[in-house]
């Protein structure tokens, strides 16, 4: 279970430093683990905090990836991570929106969405690949 953490863990760097490289050419307002800090800071994005709950979130992500594709196969292992990883990017955009947006922090602009969509993919694609690699040797 470690290793698959640790996975999840490592997942989340590619897309991060895409989400940081939209954010530096001004198409996005927050990168991935900032955005994750104003779950816990509401008004102020800190990159530490994120740090910290991003890589919770997408470790038991991971992990629950783990169970599902234990019991049901892992097959096409890329392309249900990716797909699992835009349902979770879904589900926590609407409480996210629900919760904060709008109420603790200004709206942000449509192109941060876009911009955690694609880095969404990339974790996706990495989780995907590094789970066929070390977890699912067959």
């Amino acid at each position: 279970m470690l290793r698959i953490g640790i996975i999840g863990v490592l997942s989340t760097i590619p897309g991060e430093i895409a989400s940081r490289i939209f954010v530096h050419f001004g198409f996005g307002k927050f990168g991935i683990y900032e955005l994750s800090s104003l779950i816990i800071t509401f008004n102020r994005p800190v990159f530490t905090i994120g740090l910290m709950v991003d890589f919770l979130v997408s470790s038991v992500f991971a992990v629950l990836l783990y169970f599902i594709f234990e019991k049901f196969g892992s097959c096409h292992l890329v392309i249900k991570t990716t797909v699992g990883s835009l349902f979770a990017w879904l589900v926590c955009e609407l409480l996210f929106t629900t919760l904060i947006e709008g109420k603790y922090i200004d709206i942000r602009p449509i192109n941060d969405y876009y911009s955690h969509i694609f880095s969404t993919i990339i974790f996706g694609i990495t989780l995907g690949l590094l789970l066929k690699k070390f977890i699912f040797k067959s």
